[in-house]
């Protein structure tokens, strides 16, 4: 039977068994929304979740360099043993930038209210962070409104300061308002005049925590500014490959510097760890939902063989082989799942989307700034689905087509 027999007998039997063809397509219909849905949200929730991790801790590769001085005037290192470090960054080659949590600082408003570091008067008004304009390199910091650092900055007479949209509102300014904006700083008696030059999304890129909101200032105008880090480290952006080496060459300049030791502290390792696992999850029960939603649909046409032992009769006295009548049964399930796939597709699709903002609103309290669009990974895995479906759930009734004797097929 040529192929085109094989399709038009499909069709046509798909037409006569209406009741059991919209049986099977609902099931598989489900199964595939179901799977698509899964994976939809879990590809999603797992991409949130590393772009948060690469706002808040940095990109693949990146490692915190603590190193411990033997002295320390009582203001903290010193300038010279930071330039130090910072040159032997520079001269192994290695993405950098000092990346210092400043402790005692006050900023005083337009309106004279000063905002406090320590939280002299109650919970800390904000973070400092001291870093510079590699941070980009290194770390995500999605901006709402102006710029991030440029190496032009590390000039300016009068300090640049990057500030988080909450430290905005809360001097009364909204993020585009406070771009160009000047408060007046201090991290000790002295005030100094800065400017804002740009507002990143929220404190480290992570809104709804209720951490103190973020201010970040150049390296060199903390050093100009005559201020001190009492412990200094560095963010380092290194290929796995390479930071034995790296690490191993730190540790013997470190001398240079003053230090006796260095700490380095690898941040992704652990979010890669929790994607393969969350992987394996997701697999796992894509897994047991094709097991479990193919065995109606087997079921079924399972049954639809047994009713129609007098048409494969027929079919076998016009000449009809066995090997025809296997691939005409396994045809028609493999039309039927892959018309029901493409709805579950589509019903997956549009289920998503409300999934996704309750479970990203909710438990991750963001929406804005990150992509949550409908994978379409998603849809191709539902579409596999749906063929493997049709596959497997074809197999064994076609060969129980393909086995019935055309004596007794007359017979009955």
């Amino acid at each position: 039977m040529p192929i085109r027999g094989m399709f038009l007998s499909a069709l046509a039997e798909i037409r006569v068994g209406k009741v059991r063809v919209l049986l099977s397509g609902f099931c598989v219909a489900c199964l595939v929304a179901t799977v698509t849905v899964v994976a939809a949200v879990g590809g999603v929730t797992q991409q949130v979740a590393r772009d948060l991790f690469e706002q808040q801790m940095g990109r693949p590769g990146t490692m915190m360099l603590y190193p411990e001085f033997r002295e320390m005037t009582p203001a903290g290192v010193s300038a010279e043993a930071l330039r130090a470090m910072k040159g032997s960054l520079d001269r192994f080659d290695i993405v950098h930038t000092p990346y210092i949590q400043y402790g005692e600082a006050r900023i005083r408003t337009a309106d004279r209210r000063i905002l406090d570091s320590q939280g002299r008067n109650g919970p800390p008004d904000f973070l400092l962070t001291v870093t510079d304009h590699r941070l980009l390199e290194i770390q995500d910091m999605p901006m709402v409104a102006g710029r991030w650092f440029s190496a032009s900055d590390d000039m300016r007479m009068e300090p640049s300061i990057v500030v988080a949209a909450t430290f905005a509102r809360m001097i009364g300014l909204s993020p585009r308002q406070a771009v160009g904006a000047r408060v007046e700083f201090a991290a000790g008696e002295i005030w100094q005049k800065v400017r804002i030059v740009g507002v990143i999304e929220d404190s480290d890129g992570m809104p709804g925590f209720g951490g103190p909101s973020g201010i970040y200032l150049p390296f060199e105008s903390m050093l100009r500014m005559g201020l001190a880090a009492q412990q200094p480290s560095f963010k380092l952006r290194i290929a796995p490959e390479h930071s034995a080496e790296a690490i191993a060459r730190l540790k013997k300049e470190a001398p240079k510097w003053g230090a006796q030791r260095i700490h380095v502290e690898k941040n992704f390792g652990d979010f890669m760890v929790i994607g393969g696992k969350l992987r394996l999850l997701l697999l796992g029960v894509t897994a047991a939902m094709l097991m479990l939603g193919s065995l109606p649909v087997v079921a079924l046409g399972i049954f639809a063989v047994r009713q129609r032992r007098s048409e494969f009769g027929v079919h076998r006295c016009f000449g009809a082989t066995g090997s025809d009548l296997f691939l005409t049964v396994l045809l028609e399930g493999l039309i039927v799942c892959f018309g029901a796939g493409l709805a579950g597709v589509l019903a997956g699709y549009l289920v998503q989307g409300q999934a996704l903002d309750l479970l990203i609103t909710r438990y991750f309290g963001v929406r804005e700034g990150f992509d949550t669009s409908f994978p379409w990974q998603a849809a191709l895995l539902g579409l596999g689905v749906a063929v493997c479906v049709g596959v497997f759930t074809g197999l064994f009734p076609a060969w129980r087509a393909m086995q019935r004797s055309v004596i007794r097929a007359i017979r009955a």
